[in-house]
């Protein structure tokens, strides 16, 4: 791993030669940094590449803090509000015996539990909920969002639900496509951005030029739906 600095801000980066003319720069959503040079290319000169490329680089991972999920606090009692495929439900917590149960009955969302007071067991509760939901939601928000992309010679790889702190979705070095549970929380039109971008990676790794072309193609209201994502409060 090397390192530049630009302005206050540092700037680490790994290489990576292969058997090519060019040398590619590419930013990925943990904000890490890889460089693809040829097998020729001097370590001074990729260091200067990178050096020229600086600007771009910290545009890119400031772009990326904007897409990160942003944490809401919570308290799980009575009366916080909490979304479910982007409409908004009252939380209402019931004491009741026997074990922790979760029902949607809009405009409530509903958890019995043994002791009204147990926080653990009401979380415990919700998470097990969305993520029983994000299952078979996202599942079916990937499948159809696969299909609309084969028509731009995308042949989409296996989906995986993976809890991100940083991330909405990646494309993983494995070749699988990761995707945080905490979608389900969103309305659909922006799930489908979500999967759509990283399907987009299957093609173009990184973002270049050339993946936002793909992109606009393939999503044409993205930018509408990023922003939208973006200020929901997840």
């Amino acid at each position: 791993m090397k390192a530049l600095t630009y302005g206050q801000k540092k700037v680490d980066y790994s290489v990576s030669r292969r058997e090519r003319s060019t040398l590619e720069i590419s930013v990925y959503p943990d904000s890490s940094v890889e460089v693809i040079a040829p097998m020729d290319a001097s370590d001074q000169a990729i260091e200067g590449r990178v050096k020229r490329r600086l600007k771009w680089i910290t545009r890119q991972q400031r772009g990326f803090e904007n897409f990160y999920p942003k944490p809401s606090p919570r308290e799980y009692v009575s009366g916080e509000s909490w979304l479910y495929q982007g409409r908004q439900y009252r939380l209402k917590v019931i004491e009741n015996e026997g074990p922790s149960t979760v029902a949607l009955r809009r405009p409530l969302l509903t958890v019995e539990t043994p002791v009204r007071g147990d926080r653990d067991a009401v979380k415990k509760a919700l998470d097990a909920w969305y993520r029983k939901r994000a299952q078979e939601r996202l599942k079916v928000r990937y499948q159809q969002c696969s299909k609309e992309v084969q028509a731009y010679g995308i042949e989409a790889p296996s989906m995986h639900l993976q809890h991100m702190s940083k991330r909405w979705g990646s494309y993983a070095p494995s070749g699988r496509i990761l995707l945080n549970p905490e979608l389900v929380k969103a309305p659909t039109e922006c799930i489908d951005y979500v999967i759509l971008h990283e399907l987009c990676h299957v093609k173009h790794r990184g973002h270049d030029k050339q993946f936002y072309k793909l992109l606009q193609r393939v999503a044409p209201d993205w930018l509408r739906l990023k922003y939208k994502l973006e200020h929901l409060n997840i």
